[in-house]
């Protein structure tokens, strides 16, 4: 069985700071990586092609990381020959994670409250027009 890892390297000392799995399940692998909020203490995001989103933080530190958040942010991932997985953006100031990939839709994400607060697919019939659903953990309308 294959395990997938983050490694965090320091390039300028040269020197490995932290290994540690992201605990994909077997299949999956991780389609994005990156870090937020660099501006006070910075978090590592990664996506992984099962949907599923997850917060690390002291990721520089094997003995210190911690998995902040975790939660499956795609359902429904259509399968695909080139498959993109899992793709995200992070919108700093708002604290909101866009997501989508081998879906038919993106779902905005409150990331600190891991609620979809927003999901916009395509119009039938065409692909250059997108409606908005609202949603929140209880299914109200906004």
């Amino acid at each position: 069985m294959l395990t997938i890892y983050h490694s965090i390297w320091d390039w300028t000392n040269h020197t490995r700071l932290c290994r540690f799995s992201n605990g994909n399940p077997p299949g999956s692998r991780i389609s994005e990586a990156r870090f937020i909020n660099e501006d006070d203490s910075a978090l590592l995001l990664t996506g992984s092609s099962d949907g599923v989103v997850k917060i690390f933080r002291n990721y520089e530190s094997d003995k210190d990381i911690e998995l902040v958040s975790a939660f499956r942010a795609l359902t429904n991932l259509v399968p695909s020959n080139k498959s993109a997985g899992l793709v995200l953006d992070w919108q700093q100031g708002q604290g909101r994670l866009l997501v989508a990939g081998d879906v038919r839709y993106i779902r905005v994400w409150n990331a600190a409250t891991e609620i979809c607060i927003n999901v916009r697919t395509p119009m039938p019939n065409t692909h250059t027009h997108t409606h908005t659903h609202t949603h929140t953990h209880t299914n109200r309308q906004l």
